[in-house]
């Protein structure tokens, strides 16, 4: 019996939501694409401006940013899924 394997191609497109203060944007990305990359487009599809390094892509119910130096493929993101553009927590000081 053959057992079938989902593993993503390189270069297999796929799409993910990102929502931002409640409106959702879908995206059509690849799982080699840098997050940075994802996050540079969204702030450009959002129309932000102002204070860019100050947001992140976090997915939907995690407190934790998804790393901008890595692959959409090796931060976990997944066919379908939802993140969500917010500006980073600032660090107490």
């Amino acid at each position: 019996m053959e057992t079938a394997v989902h593993e993503m191609r390189a270069d297999q497109k796929f799409s993910v939501t990102i929502l931002f203060n409640g409106v959702p944007r879908s995206f059509e990305v690849e799982p080699n694409q840098a997050v940075q990359a994802l996050l540079s487009r969204a702030l450009q599809q959002f129309g932000i401006t102002a204070q860019q390094h100050t947001y992140g892509l976090f997915p939907v119910g995690s407190t934790t940013e998804l790393p901008t130096n890595l692959s959409l493929k090796a931060a976990g993101v997944k066919p379908g899924e939802q993140l969500i553009l917010r500006p980073r927590a600032v660090a107490g000081g």
